[in-house]
């Protein structure tokens, strides 16, 4: 993962815990792209997010 997909990542990731606290804010994952165009290619956005805010959901309830 490169530093821009990371960041994209991880902006998501905190839109979408965001929307997990409170409704009204952040975004569903379901709005989430699946891949974002980044450069000549094509990276996979949605799947990543959703691992990280899987792993994150765990850690808060470890």
């Amino acid at each position: 993962m490169n530093i821009i997909q990371k960041r994209l990542v991880d902006s998501y990731v905190v839109l979408v815990l965001a929307n997990t606290v409170d409704e009204t804010k952040g975004i569903t994952i379901e709005e989430v792209p699946e891949s974002k165009r980044i450069g000549m290619a094509d990276y996979p956005i949605r799947s990543e997010v959703e691992v990280i805010v899987a792993e994150k959901t765990i850690e808060a309830f470890s």
